[in-house]
């Protein structure tokens, strides 16, 4: 004769208190035992009543998690916590912690022991043992590991069992993928007394997905399934990437690449009009054949164009691994680049034959800030050519100034005193000449090439308006200021450019010559990169030239070496004239 509603909580000791009902032992029950035990118990009290059963909040336990894992200590976690769990919440297990031998203390014995690659790779979680208040969950170091790479589908290192073999390391690495090699694995063990060894297996066939659980118990071959040890390593080659059986075309066609392999397959087979491109040359391909044995290659001329118009000497069979090549009639594009003071400089593509005025006036000629004497014009074949020519120079100085030392040198044999000092102090002197040159050679403004321009009228039908080739560079600077002097002067250096100023004066400017300087041997070097050595001394100077001050070059020779030489011929004079004497008596 009431009408209430009871929420009542699963107390501590397991039992729930229902008021005038009593309490009621839960503990330790599903929830359908507990729904089933406390609907019969109201039943037999009550004629209508409704009964639900909830999760309000779950009791928390501490649990300790040590070993091998991230974070070391002690958890609180659900009353429903697993091992996994424990591991989840010390942020896993760490690099050197071992995954196949996780233990579960409780009081102080070993209750579980869970391998976590059945979890990992199958899924499988019935060992994954529930916790209880105080639990110690241990991983244990890193145990024995074995690594497989190659052609398998998940190449790793994997932690070994006891007992382990190589079909279940291969089982663990998700099986051999299509294009594994079985009869060519090789397993590099690491053997006591002998270090690392190789050993040559074939492995058994294990089908796709197959999980191998003891290699002993299935019909495998024992002879190939090898016990595994710690440190092994096992790598299954894959098979070449390039197929056997195919020809290749490639050039100027529309769909170059391999083409499958048939007996008898010849080459109007592969090739027919509508496969080459419009700029493939109709009359030349070439055929290149690899021999199998040898892999020496040949090359076959034939003919596109007879072969289409079906000439039975251009169809040559093809044999395995042939090369098609159409080749094709267009030319790369020759490209200048224009630098400097120009409307619009940058890269030009230049047709054949096309000169230097045309490509300026492409650029839009010249700012109003050119200096159009000073252009420089630089020239890759030019320098190519400078540069074997200055390495033969060099070969040929070193030959001489090596003669010239060995020459000294035996000279001075046996001298002692002021003659040979100074036997000594000329090889250095031809030690020092020969690394000067190499120091000029390495100095040298290589491919100028030489062109007197004042603009691009004056330019055009000229011998200087010169045919361009690919890769040229023309440099427009802006005009100089000054005149540069160099050499044998006392203070080499840029002076201002005056127009009332000749040779003489810029010299003066630079504190006059050394006593090394070679007067008679001045020369200037225009902005263009022309030189001119008559009559320096009354040419006029623009802006931009350099004035060249050469050094003079006496050649000595060794004072003591001179007079040897000439007491030899004395001596050799005077024995002659003696052994006269003798006869004419």
């Amino acid at each position: 004769a009431f009408n209430r509603s009871y929420i009542v909580p699963v107390e501590r000791d397991g039992t729930i208190v229902i008021p005038h009902v009593g309490a009621i032992p839960v503990g330790g029950l599903t929830f359908e035992q507990a729904e089933r035990i406390i609907r019969q118990r109201l039943a037999s009290l009550l004629k209508r009543f409704e009964l639900h059963i909830a999760m309000a909040r779950l009791r928390t336990m501490k649990v300790f998690v040590v070993g091998e894992v991230v974070r070391p200590g002690a958890y609180e976690v659900s009353a429903l916590a697993t091992v996994s769990n424990a591991v989840y919440a010390a942020c896993g297990v760490s690099r050197s912690g071992s995954l196949r031998q996780v233990r579960v203390v409780r009081e102080g014995k070993p209750v579980a022991e869970l391998d976590f690659y059945d979890f990992l790779l199958r899924g499988d979680r019935s060992h994954d043992v529930r916790l209880q208040a105080g639990d110690v969950v241990v991983v244990p170091p890193l145990g024995p590991v074995a690594a497989v790479s190659g052609a398998v589908k998940r190449p790793a290192i994997y932690e070994l069992k006891p007992g382990m073999r190589l079909t279940e390391l291969l089982s663990l690495a998700g099986g051999l993928t299509p294009f594994a090699i079985r009869e060519r694995c090789q397993l590099f063990r690491v053997e006591p007394g002998r270090g690392r060894v190789l050993i040559d297996i074939s492995l058994p066939d294990i089908p796709p997905g197959q999980v191998v659980r003891s290699s002993r118990t299935n019909n495998h071959d024992a002879s190939r399934d090898l016990d595994l040890q710690d440190g092994d390593f096992l790598h299954v080659p894959p098979l070449p990437t390039q197929a056997a059986n195919v020809v290749s075309v490639a050039g100027a066609v529309k769909n170059p690449g391999p083409v499958a392999f048939r007996p008898g397959l010849r080459l109007a087979d592969v090739l027919h009009p509508d496969l080459l491109l419009p700029e493939a040359d109709p009359t030349k391909g070439e055929l290149i054949r690899t021999d199998p044995v040898t892999f020496e290659r040949t090359v076959i001329a034939f003919n596109p164009r007879g072969l289409f118009e079906g000439q039975a000497s251009e169809n040559h069979a093809l044999a395995q691994w042939d090369q098609i090549v159409i080749p094709s009639q267009l030319r790369s594009p020759s490209l200048v680049l224009v630098e400097g003071e120009v409307r619009h400089p940058g890269h030009y593509t230049v047709q054949s034959g096309e000169r230097l005025s045309s490509v300026l006036k492409r650029a839009g000629g010249f700012t109003p800030k050119a200096f159009p004497p000073g252009m420089v014009l630089i020239r890759e074949s030019v320098r190519r050519r400078q540069e074997a020519e200055i390495q033969r120079f060099l070969a040929a100085e070193r030959e001489r100034l090596a003669a010239q030392s060995a020459a000294v040198a035996a000279g001075s044999m046996g001298v002692t005193g002021p003659g040979g000092a100074t036997a000594a102090a000329e090889q250095q002197i031809l030690a020092l000449r020969l690394q000067q040159l190499e120091a000029l050679a390495a100095r040298a403004d290589l491919g100028r090439v030489v062109v007197r321009l004042e603009s691009i009228e004056q330019l055009e039908g000229t011998a200087d308006d010169l045919v361009l080739e690919d890769r040229d560079r023309i440099v427009i600077p802006q005009p100089p200021q000054t005149v540069t002097v160099v050499g044998a002067v006392k203070n080499p250096t840029n002076v201002v450019y005056r127009p009332d100023l000749r040779v003489e004066d810029y010299l003066n400017q630079t504190g006059g010559l050394t006593e090394q300087a070679d007067a008679k041997a001045l020369y200037i070097v225009r902005a263009n990169g022309a030189a001119e050595s008559a009559y320096v001394k009354i040419k006029d100077v623009r802006p931009g030239d350099t004035i060249v001050v050469p050094q003079k070059l006496e050649v000595k020779t060794p004072q003591l070496a001179l007079w040897q030489s000439i007491a030899s011929i004395v001596g050799s004079v005077a024995l002659a004239a003696a052994g006269i004497a003798v006869i004419g008596r």
